[in-house]
């Protein structure tokens, strides 16, 4: 495996502020930064042969005399089917590009939406 492994992963995490599908790739992969084995090196190796497939795929930030930050919200009680854990997520706009978003599942199994109000806020 190569030595500059983890600036490679470093170089990518900076990557996904402008390409938003590589989020969840680029994370998985990160999330073993000082143990990185070859199994990551060949992910890695996945991730840059998909990059290059989709150079021309990112978000564009533009200057712009006005700026309007939007930013929207939701949730959802007992989604998903299989562990009827609440998803929650939200995604912010400044002009027409997206700057910030989130998207998450409780940790625990919540009984009402007044219940799952109180552990999205804590």
């Amino acid at each position: 495996m190569p030595t500059n492994t983890k600036s490679l992963v470093r170089s990518l995490l900076y990557l996904i502020s402008t390409r938003s599908d590589l989020m969840l790739s680029v994370g998985v992969v990160s999330q073993d930064m000082e143990k990185l084995n070859y199994s990551h090196w060949k992910a890695l190796k996945r991730i840059l042969r998909y990059i290059r497939r989709t150079v021309s795929l990112g978000l564009l930030y533009t200057s712009s005399e006005e700026y309007k930050l939007v930013g929207y919200s939701d949730s959802d009680w007992c989604g998903d089917v299989d562990d009827k854990k609440n998803t929650y997520g939200y995604v912010y706009f400044m002009g027409n590009t997206t700057f910030t978003w989130l998207s998450k599942k409780h940790p625990i199994v919540t009984l009402s939406t007044c219940e799952a109000e109180y552990a999205a806020a804590s």
